[in-house]
C-alpha cells in the first residue's frame, strides 16, 4: 500500500499478472502467473514508441538487511528503480540527490536511503551522502536521503533503500518480472495512454487479435480500490474467526484451571488451613491463568511474524510490522485469562478446608 500511496494518479502500472482477478476470477489469476516475464526491452520497447506518456520507468523490489558502520537495518524495502522514479512517485529529498540516468546505464552500487534506515545506520550525521552501506555482497555508495513521511496505519513509510534496476538485477538476478510505470501529462489522456500501452504490448508479445492479454494494466486509483476490497474481504472474514477462536481458547484455558484446581485440592486446603485468606487463593490461580494466556499469545505472535518473515524470503511481498498490534494482541490474551480464569480461581477460593484436606 505504501508504494501505491508514493504514485500519482497520473500513473499507472503494467505487470505480469492481472491484480484484479484476485478478486474476481482466481483461476485466471493462478493461471496468469504463467504469462512472460516483463522486462526492461519491455520498457525500452514502450518508451520508444508511446506519445501518450510522460514518462515510462520501471521497478522491482524485495526485503533484505542493511549493514553500515556496525550497525544493521533489517527488513528493509529494497527497490530496483529506473532513474526516472523521481519523476513517477512523490519522493522529495532531504538531502543529496536522486539517482540519475548515468547511474543506471553503468549499474552504479549507487543508493537514496529511506529517512528510518538513515538515521539508524547513520545517527550522527544530517547527510550520510557519499558514505557506503553493504547490501548483500555488495557495498553501495550512499547518494541521497528521502525526506520524513511519516507512517500508515502504524506502520513507518520511510523504511527503504532505493537502487538502480540494473544493479538490484546484478544483486539478486535476473528471474523476476519488472513492474512497467507509466505517467501521463494530463489525467484527461489516461484511458488513452493505457489503450496505446496495450496495443504496443500485444505487437511485442505477438499476440493474435483473438488471444487475451498476457499482461495486466491498472491505475494507482484502481490499485487503492482492489486494496480497500482485499482488506475489507479479509477483515470481514476474520472478525468472526478471530472471535470464535478467542472464545474457544478462552474456554479450553478454563477447562485446564478447573483441573489444576481438582489436582491441587489438597494443596489449597493446606494453604487455607494455616491461614491463608480466600483473596490470596483466588489471585494465584488468576495469576496462572494470566501467566498461561499471555504465554500462548507470546507463542502464537513469534510464529506469525516467522511465518511472515518466511513468506517475505520465498516472494516478493513485502513484509510490515506495527508494534501496536503486538501490544493489542497480548492486551487481548491478558484479558481472556482474567476472564476465563474467573470462575476456576473462584472455585478454589470457595474450597472447605475440611473437606480439601479429606480429599486424596
Amino acid at each position: 500500500r505504501h508504494k501505491v500511496l508514493d504514485e500519482g494518479s497520473n500513473v499507472f502500472t503494467i505487470s505480469r499478472v492481472n491484480f484484479y482477478d484476485i478478486l474476481t476470477d482466481m483461476d485466471a489469476f493462478l493461471e496468469s502467473l504463467e504469462n512472460p516475464k516483463l522486462t526492461l526491452d519491455d520498457r525500452a520497447y514502450l518508451g520508444e514508441r508511446m506519445t501518450r506518456a510522460a514518462s515510462v520507468g520501471a521497478s522491482l523490489d524485495r526485503n533484505a538487511d542493511l549493514r553500515a558502520q556496525g550497525r544493521n537495518s533489517r527488513g528493509v524495502t529494497v527497490r530496483g528503480k529506473t532513474d526516472d522514479y523521481s519523476l513517477l512517485e512523490d519522493l522529495p529529498l532531504h538531502a543529496g540527490r536522486h539517482l540519475t540516468r548515468q547511474d543506471v546505464a553503468a549499474s552504479r552500487q549507487a543508493a537514496v536511503l529511506g529517512w528510518d534506515i538513515a538515521r539508524e545506520l547513520f545517527p550522527d550525521l544530517d547527510d550520510p551522502s557519499g558514505r557506503t552501506v553493504k547490501l548483500g555482497k555488495r557495498h553501495f555508495r550512499v547518494a541521497g536521503v528521502i525526506e520524513d513521511r511519516g507512517t500508515m496505519l502504524g506502520s513507518s513509510r520511510n523504511r527503504f533503500v532505493i537502487v538502480p534496476i540494473t544493479a538490484y538485477l546484478k544483486l539478486f538476478g535476473s528471474r523476476e518480472s519488472i513492474d512497467i510505470k507509466v505517467s501521463v501529462a494530463d489525467l484527461t489522456g489516461m484511458a488513452e495512454a493505457q489503450d496505446e500501452a496495450r496495443h504496443y504490448m500485444r505487437l511485442r508479445h505477438k499476440l493474435r487479435p483473438a488471444e487475451e492479454d498476457d499482461f495486466g494494466i491498472v491505475t494507482m486509483d484502481e490499485l487503492l480500490s482492489l486494496w480497500s476490497g482485499i482488506s475489507g474481504a479479509i477483515y470481514s472474514a476474520l472478525v468472526p474467526l478471530v472471535g470464535i477462536s478467542l472464545v474457544i481458547g478462552g474456554i479450553v484455558l478454563m477447562n485446564i484451571m478447573l483441573v489444576a484446581v481438582t489436582e491441587r485440592t489438597r494443596e489449597v486446603g493446606i494453604r487455607k488451613a494455616v491461614g491463608a485468606r480466600r483473596t490470596a487463593i483466588l489471585w494465584q490461580f488468576l495469576v496462572e491463568s494470566i501467566t498461561l494466556s499471555v504465554t500462548g499469545g507470546v507463542l502464537g505472535i513469534s510464529f506469525g511474524l516467522g511465518l511472515a518473515l518466511l513468506i517475505t524470503a520465498v516472494t516478493p511481498l513485502p513484509f510490515a510490522f506495527a508494534w501496536w498490534s503486538v501490544v493489542l494482541g497480548l492486551a487481548v490474551t491478558f484479558v481472556i485469562g482474567l476472564i476465563f480464569g474467573t470462575y476456576p480461581a473462584w472455585k478454589a477460593a470457595g474450597l472447605d478446608p475440611v473437606e480439601a484436606l479429606r480429599r486424596e
